[in-house]
């Protein structure tokens, strides 16, 4: 595993409050870490998943996130912190 985790919200319709609240536990996401965005395909619709980059594991843990891989970069948005995470390796 390479340290991010990811956290598959739900439907994108009604993240708005979740995210407001992820927003305010994270004001400021250290140099190099992130909370990125992707949409991606569910069983019927699509579904918000976020992934947590690897310094902020224990925000990540607070809402339920299961270790993943570094996600691909295709289709991916900041939440919060450094956008600099979004750019290919």
């Amino acid at each position: 595993m390479s340290g991010w985790s990811r956290w598959v919200v739900g439907d994108p319709m009604l993240a708005d409050p979740t995210l407001d609240a992820l927003r305010a536990t994270l004001p400021a996401v250290p140099c190099g870490e992130a909370v990125l965005q992707r949409l991606e395909s569910g069983e019927l619709h699509c579904r918000l998943v976020l992934y947590f980059s690897p310094g902020i594991q224990h925000v990540a843990q607070c809402y339920g996130a299961a270790p993943c891989a570094a996600p691909a970069r295709d289709g991916l948005s900041l939440i919060t912190g450094d956008p600099a995470l979004l750019k290919a390796p």
